[in-house]
């Protein structure tokens, strides 16, 4: 049985029940995983090229950043708004890589939007190695959840894995100062539910992460070693047609030190339309199809200022 930390379910994925899978994906959204075998040198390396690239001048930074047509790179501090009525904007800094396709990859030669090679900063000089193999890691992890959602719901492996053959999943590198009250309303990454079928997030040490319960009021989900944090998205909430929760959760870094953490966001291949799996039909009223390539390039251009 799993253990529980602030309420969320600790799922060790060397040994677990599918019913464990199962019930934490519909009562919170949220779990701990541990036993996920991604090498702690992975970890390190990803970690010491994240805090080195966040350490470097504005203008090295600014060099890599992204643009409209390039969500890979460099996103400057404060960047992104909640798009919500006039809330201040979100206070991070981030990193975006995705698939790292080479320049005559038929998508990339069609100028398919979301496809491309990643931005590599000149420094750290170890950036790139370490989080190519991080990105490597986290995506065999994917793979293992994929097939173990499918088992939470009694479904063949390949049921969400033939959805993810050149998928636009990405990682976040993200770096938090330290909150104030300085703006009023201002948060780290304001209140949302993500848009991609899963996320794979690593914190750092210094906790900040906080979930909605479903039955009110915010609760903390702070680091824990040797684990990450997983939570349902809305994608896979409409593949299960309500099943499975994508659950609102926040950023604020009361703490007084630097925050940071790693977030891949599982997307599925840019095509795949994803609506309630015909064995889960009857309870598919209410969700409409969703383009998985159209909704993030609309996330993607409604973020911005």
């Amino acid at each position: 049985m799993a253990a529980y930390e602030q309420g969320l379910p600790v799922i060790d994925l060397r040994a677990f029940e599918a019913s464990e899978i199962a019930r934490a994906c519909e009562d919170t959204g949220f779990f701990y995983a541990r036993g996920h075998g991604v090498p702690a040198g992975v970890i390190d390396a990803a970690w010491a090229a994240c805090r080195g690239f966040f350490a470097l001048p504005a203008a090295d930074k600014l060099a890599v950043a992204v643009s409209r047509r390039r969500y890979r790179g460099y996103i400057p501090m404060a960047r992104f708004s909640a798009n919500t009525g006039g809330r201040p904007p979100d206070l991070y800094e981030g990193y975006k890589i995705s698939l790292e396709l080479p320049a005559d990859d038929p998508d990339v030669v069609a100028g398919a939007w979301l496809h491309g090679p990643n931005v590599w900063p000149a420094d750290p000089a170890e950036f790139r190695p370490a989080m190519t193999a991080y990105w490597d890691a986290l995506t065999g992890l994917a793979d293992r959840l994929l097939g173990a959602f499918a088992a939470a719901l009694d479904l063949p492996g390949e049921t969400f894995r033939r959805h993810f053959a050149k998928p636009i999943s990405n990682i976040s590198l993200l770096h938090y100062p330290p909150q104030t009250d300085a703006v009023a309303g201002q948060q780290g990454i304001h209140p949302h539910r993500d848009t991609d079928a899963f996320t794979i997030l690593l914190p750092g040490a210094v906790g900040g992460l906080e979930v909605h319960r479903r039955r009110g009021g915010w609760i903390e989900a702070p680091p824990l070693a040797g684990c990450f944090v997983i939570n349902i998205g809305n994608l896979l909430e409409c593949w299960t047609a309500g099943r499975f929760i994508s659950t609102p959760h926040r950023v604020v870094n009361r703490s007084g030190a630097e925050r940071y953490s790693m977030a891949y966001f599982a997307i599925p291949d840019y095509a795949t339309l994803v609506a309630p799996l015909p064995e889960l039909a009857h309870r598919g009223a209410g969700f409409a199809p969703i383009h998985a390539g159209e909704d993030l390039a609309r996330t993607i251009e409604t973020n911005w200022d």
